[in-house]
């Protein structure tokens, strides 16, 4: 029994259905749809994306795309949108694509650039307890002027707070860089020569795709799998544990029998529904923060956009004052994800650091989002699209001290035979993350779970 249709519950159970013998399934869902935050809108000619705006290639994406059949409904970015911009103080500076294109860049300092390439000097840290932060760990290997950088990168990930964010966990390739060549930097070169000796060019292949209707139409084709097993509009109001397996209680006073059970919803919400089953894990659960972001869709009747609304777009550091993190150029990036003659453009603002910015009226969001496309773009902007979304607590904040939870979480569910955890709370925050046939946390004696209903 898996409760949660979004991409990690239907991926696990497309995955279960592959089995040989299939197991029984069955998939509860609280919401009229499966995807959760997943959702692709058209509206007037515009595809919003109410969650992710395209998904990074994995080796367990390629995987599921392969097992659904969905390789001619791929959709490949532009190559036009490859440029990517970051704002600072009401200009607009293109990011260097590669580590040492930093020496030329105007986002740093001539001390902070001599700082930079000091980063294979640096030494070693031992891992401390309750971990390190991402704006700590860039400002020991790379500078503080690395700090606002990645700050504003991190707005653009986990809508979080570089002083807050674990490195080992929200961007775990750091660490393990450093663990295993001394240096970052030393590190990356490295890689890219082991792809060299490879024969692997390293980009000539596009990385990031979306699909023909949208990224929906991945969890569209995973629901299709799933099929009669997916229960839609089956809220679930606790789980509780006996000799024999999990039993879900629902809304509707009914119940749902298993022998064994994932968790593929947010921590927050596994946590209200272990509350009684499993006390001392729904503790650790409840104590993941997560941050709301709100997007606001803009339409443009632009043929041709000038150069610094070209791209994939921009992100912005960190401003008093300004809720704004950043803009995606959605129709740069799919040009079908706008009407002929017409651009795209998403403006996301509000995440950790300005966590009531989800509140606002709508009027005052569209204020925002236009103004600071005008300041930073140089030019009047006059949209004839507008929409908002608001996604509240939707994405979940990977904050000091989550590594130690996690094994504190796995070693609670030793107690709770045949349940697994599954989602973007724990281990990976991207959707790509949670579509491998492994993914997720469960008792380390374990192994790979078996998802079956009775």
């Amino acid at each position: 029994m898996i409760i949660g249709g979004g991409p990690a519950g239907l991926a696990a159970a497309m995955w279960q259905s592959h089995c040989s013998p299939p197991p029984r399934l069955l998939v509860l869902e609280a919401g009229a749809r499966p995807g959760g935050w997943v959702r692709s809108e058209r509206r007037d000619g515009y595809l919003c994306e109410h969650g992710p705006q395209a998904i990074r290639s994995t080796p367990q994406f390629s995987q599921i795309v392969a097992k659904l059949g969905l390789e001619d409904e791929l959709v490949a970015a532009s190559p036009e949108a490859s440029t990517r911009w970051l704002g600072r103080r009401g200009k607009l500076r293109a990011v260097p694509t590669k580590p040492l294109a930093m020496l030329g860049t105007g986002l740093l300092s001539l001390s902070g650039k001599f700082r930079l390439l000091r980063e294979n000097r640096v030494p070693m840290q031992r891992a401390l307890d309750g971990g390190e932060s991402v704006a700590a760990f860039c400002e020991r290997r790379f500078g503080r002027e690395t700090v606002p950088l990645v700050q504003a990168m991190l707005g653009g990930i986990f809508a979080g707070d570089a002083s807050r964010l674990e490195v080992a966990s929200a961007m775990p390739s750091l660490t393990q860089l450093e663990a295993e060549h001394g240096s970052v930097m030393r590190g990356m070169r490295a890689k890219r020569q082991a792809k060299r000796a490879r024969g692997e060019s390293g980009g000539s292949q596009p990385e990031i795709y979306s699909f023909e209707d949208g990224i929906e139409g991945l969890v569209n084709r995973l629901a299709e799998v799933v099929g009669d097993a997916l229960e839609v509009d089956a809220p679930v109001e606790s789980v509780s544990q006996d000799g024999v397996g999990w039993t879900a209680h629902l809304r509707d006073g009914t119940q749902r029998r298993a022998s064994r059970l994932v968790l593929a919803c947010p921590a927050r919400v596994s946590a209200r529904l272990l509350k009684h089953a499993a006390p001392e894990l729904a503790v650790e659960l409840a104590a993941i923060p997560f941050a709301s972001l709100a997007s606001v869709y803009l339409g443009l009747p632009i043929a041709k956009p000038p150069a610094k609304l070209s791209g994939f777009g921009f992100l912005l550091e960190n401003e008093p004052g300004t809720p704004v993190l950043g803009a995606i150029y959605a129709s740069q990036l799919f040009p079908g994800h706008a009407p002929a003659g017409h651009q795209l453009i998403r403006v996301m603002m509000g995440g950790s650091l300005h966590p009531n910015v989800v509140d606002c009226e709508d009027r005052d969001l569209i204020d925002t989002a236009v103004a600071t496309l005008q300041r930073y773009v140089g030019q009047k902007i006059s949209p004839t699209f507008r929409h908002i979304e608001r996604c509240r607590e939707a994405i979940p904040q990977y904050e000091l001290g989550h590594k130690q939870r996690m094994q504190r979480i796995t070693d609670l569910l030793s107690s709770s035979p045949g349940l697994r955890l599954c989602g973007n709370s724990y281990e990976g925050i991207a959707v790509t993350a949670q579509l491998g046939r492994d993914a997720g946390l469960r008792a380390a004696h374990e192994g790979s779970a078996e998802v079956a209903a009775r």
